[in-house]
Protein backbone atom coordinates (compact mmCIF):
# COMPACT_ATOMS: atom_id res chain seq x y z
CA UNK A 1 0.00 0.00 0.00
CA UNK A 2 2.83 2.36 1.01
CA UNK A 3 4.35 1.74 -2.78
CA UNK A 4 0.88 2.04 -4.33
CA UNK A 5 0.55 5.58 -2.30
CA UNK A 6 4.13 6.64 -3.12
CA UNK A 7 3.21 5.97 -7.10
CA UNK A 8 -0.17 7.70 -7.24
CA UNK A 9 1.70 11.07 -5.51
CA UNK A 10 3.07 11.41 -9.03
CA UNK A 11 -0.27 11.81 -10.96
CA UNK A 12 -2.49 14.97 -10.42
CA UNK A 13 -5.97 14.47 -9.22
CA UNK A 14 -9.11 15.87 -11.06
CA UNK A 15 -11.89 16.05 -9.56
CA UNK A 16 -15.20 15.10 -11.82
CA UNK A 17 -17.29 18.25 -10.11
CA UNK A 18 -14.31 20.89 -11.21
CA UNK A 19 -16.10 23.60 -12.81
CA UNK A 20 -13.56 23.69 -16.31
CA UNK A 21 -13.76 20.07 -16.63
CA UNK A 22 -17.28 20.68 -16.87
CA UNK A 23 -16.87 23.42 -18.91
CA UNK A 24 -14.81 21.62 -21.33
CA UNK A 25 -16.94 18.23 -21.28
CA UNK A 26 -19.78 20.60 -22.44
CA UNK A 27 -17.86 22.14 -25.26
CA UNK A 28 -16.41 19.42 -26.51
CA UNK A 29 -19.66 17.14 -26.59
CA UNK A 30 -21.00 19.75 -28.15
CA UNK A 31 -18.64 19.77 -30.81
CA UNK A 32 -18.68 16.42 -31.29
CA UNK A 33 -22.12 16.19 -31.92
CA UNK A 34 -22.43 19.32 -34.37
CA UNK A 35 -19.81 17.29 -36.49
CA UNK A 36 -21.63 14.11 -36.47
CA UNK A 37 -18.96 12.71 -35.19
CA UNK A 38 -20.01 11.96 -31.49
CA UNK A 39 -17.88 10.26 -28.69
CA UNK A 40 -18.93 7.88 -26.34
CA UNK A 41 -19.37 9.92 -22.88
CA UNK A 42 -16.54 8.28 -20.86
CA UNK A 43 -13.93 9.29 -23.72
CA UNK A 44 -15.74 12.84 -23.57
CA UNK A 45 -14.51 12.64 -19.64
CA UNK A 46 -11.34 11.63 -21.03
CA UNK A 47 -10.99 14.64 -23.19
CA UNK A 48 -12.19 16.71 -21.54
CA UNK A 49 -9.66 16.34 -18.67
CA UNK A 50 -6.89 15.52 -20.91
CA UNK A 51 -7.65 19.64 -22.53
CA UNK A 52 -8.32 21.22 -18.91
CA UNK A 53 -5.07 20.25 -17.78
CA UNK A 54 -2.82 20.37 -20.98
CA UNK A 55 -2.16 16.15 -20.39
CA UNK A 56 -0.78 14.57 -23.47
CA UNK A 57 -3.26 12.13 -24.69
CA UNK A 58 -1.67 8.76 -25.13
CA UNK A 59 -4.18 6.25 -26.97
CA UNK A 60 -4.86 3.55 -29.07
CA UNK A 61 -7.99 5.19 -30.68
CA UNK A 62 -8.26 6.98 -33.20
CA UNK A 63 -12.02 8.56 -31.71
CA UNK A 64 -9.91 11.13 -30.54
CA UNK A 65 -8.21 12.33 -33.98
CA UNK A 66 -11.21 14.58 -34.23
CA UNK A 67 -9.82 16.58 -30.89
CA UNK A 68 -6.47 17.14 -32.24
CA UNK A 69 -4.79 19.78 -31.94
CA UNK A 70 -7.41 22.24 -31.19
CA UNK A 71 -8.75 20.87 -27.75
CA UNK A 72 -5.75 18.41 -26.81
CA UNK A 73 -2.57 16.76 -28.13
CA UNK A 74 -3.55 13.61 -28.93
CA UNK A 75 -0.20 10.75 -29.55
CA UNK A 76 -1.69 7.37 -31.32
CA UNK A 77 -0.18 3.98 -30.53
CA UNK A 78 -0.32 1.82 -32.81
CA UNK A 79 -2.18 -1.30 -30.89
CA UNK A 80 -0.86 -3.59 -33.23
CA UNK A 81 3.10 -2.72 -32.31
Amino acid sequence: IDQMEFYLGYFKRVSIDDSEVIRAYSVIDAHTQRIGQPLEKNDVWIAATASVTGARLLTADKDFDQLDPVFLTRDWIDPTG
